[in-house]
């Protein structure tokens, strides 16, 4: 039997054992899911940071691309002759080797009339980069659309100076998609592209796959801003000359945008790049935390479940060392330790009688019929006793041939009584076994263990003298 206090510290034990591990499995999932926040804080920010330092290095990429050319220019503007109006000029010889498509160059005379290579000629006069370059300045601006190959682009200019004198002007001119494989030459390209736009918008270099639209406006009015951002504000920024972030969206992509100015006249540059990498990137992650979540909620349900096991089996290993291994019943230390925790309750869960039993005539059986019989006798006894009782009640084997059943729950007289009688005739019905037991009924107040089985027993000595095989009850 195991006592109301047994119980309540068994099932204590259990649970805090799943308060423990339901708190451990929400620790697991809260420190994950704080993790996955923090890493998702992290890649934003670090694609933040990395977008404005490719965009940095696109700026001093495009700047320094301009001042070499500007170099270039102005070597071949001090030994290039002015155009003649001749089929073939000289310095058209000299560039050859350095004329590919999407780069060209030209040289103007005073009137503004620009000659390309082997190109025609154009009239440049009226534009303000010429203008600017024949008043001895560098110049460097946007190419207008359709200008080169049909397409925009930048162009560079210089002026030719002869004896202190502006003679004319020498230029080069790349197209957008030119000069756009070159800023695609960084280490960001692979994750994002670059453009470069005026402050009104227009394109310099469009970002691939956006060569339609002739303004970054343009391409951006269809997307869907992130909260709190606009296409206006942005344009406000831009043209104000200030650097800043956006972050759009189209069918489900989403895309990151850094735009700041290029120290180049009225230019912009812009980084862009795809969110869906670092999305990826945050899925993965967050599958590793749910594989890591689900582990190691496995983990603590198995290990959970065995720590209950190895608690059932010791309470088993527990409950064997307590009962006697041949009857089945608890052995007499035990069952003094389980009635005395007994006693002390209160009301009806105490126990309320004693019951001392003595196998009648059990050392004739031994004598006669071995001892292996009289075994086999204790045996058929323990299984008789606990049929005859409930699963609340005490049955001890005391020594030898005798045993003591202790009532647990009810009060009065007639219970004992009719048990005894039960027990008594189980064993009259086996056959081979018969019994005399005394019975004493437990005080309210009583907790002395002795002393009620000392009643008990004098009890069964009165059953003895009265002709065996029955009760007696002292009171």
């Amino acid at each position: 039997m195991m006592t109301d206090r047994e119980k309540y510290h068994y099932s204590l034990k259990v649970m805090i054992l799943i308060g423990l591990v339901v708190s451990v499995i929400m620790g697991v999932f809260a420190l994950n899911i704080y993790y996955f926040r923090e890493v998702e804080k992290s890649l934003i920010e670090q694609t933040y940071q990395d977008l404005k330092k490719e965009n940095n290095e696109t700026v001093v990429s495009l700047q320094r691309m301009v001042q070499e050319r500007f170099g270039m220019l102005e070597v071949f503007s001090a030994y290039c002759d002015l155009p003649e109006g001749q089929e073939i000029e000289k310095w058209q010889k000299d560039l050859e080797p350095f004329e590919r498509e999407g780069l060209r160059f030209g040289v103007s005379d005073s009137r503004g009339i620009m000659y390309y290579g082997n190109h025609e000629p154009r009239d440049v006069s009226s534009r303000s980069d010429y203008q600017r370059a024949l008043s001895g300045e560098n110049s460097v601006s946007r190419l207008p659309s359709q200008e080169f190959d049909g397409q925009g682009g930048i162009v560079l200019m210089v002026p030719v100076i002869r004896d202190g004198h502006v003679n004319g002007v020498a230029c080069m001119e790349y197209t957008g998609a030119d000069l756009g494989k070159y800023l695609k030459s960084t280490g960001f390209s692979k994750y994002g592209a670059n453009l470069v736009f005026t402050k009104s918008g227009e394109m310099v270099v469009p970002s691939p796959g956006f060569e339609k639209y002739t303004t970054i406006y343009e391409m951006l009015k269809p997307m869907e801003f992130r909260s709190g951002q606009s296409l206006e504000q942005m344009e406000q920024a831009v043209g104000s000359g200030r650097s800043g972030y956006v972050a759009y969206g189209s069918n489900g992509s989403r895309e990151l945008l850094y735009y700041q100015p290029a120290g180049i006249g009225d230019w912009m540059v812009a980084s862009l790049v795809e969110t869906e990498g670092y999305k990826r990137t945050l899925h993965k992650i967050w599958g590793l935390s749910e594989s890591f979540i689900t582990g190691t909620t496995s983990l603590l349900v198995c290990t959970f479940l065995f720590i209950v096991y190895m608690l059932y089996l010791r309470k088993k290993e527990s409950k064997r060392a307590q009962k006697d291994s041949l009857t089945g019943v608890y052995t007499r230390e035990t069952a003094r330790k389980l009635v005395e925790q007994g006693l002390k309750g209160g009301g009806k869960k105490r126990f309320y009688a004693c019951m001392f039993l003595d196998i009648d005539d059990f050392k004739k059986i031994n004598d006669t019929f071995g001892h292996h019989r009289g075994d086999l006798v204790l045996t058929q006894a323990g299984q008789i006793l606990n049929d005859c009782t409930r699963e609340e009640d005490v049955i001890v084997r005391f020594g030898g041939d005798e045993f003591c059943i202790w009532l647990y729950g009810a009060s009065g007289r007639k219970q004992p009584e009719a048990i005894a009688k039960r027990i008594l005739n189980a064993f009259h019905l086996s056959g081979t076994i018969h019994a005399s037991i005394g019975i004493t009924l437990v005080g309210e107040e009583e907790t002395e263990y002795d002393a009620i089985l000392k009643r008990a027993d004098q009890a069964l000595y009165q059953a003895k003298r009265k002709g065996k095989n029955q009760y007696a009850v002292q009171l």
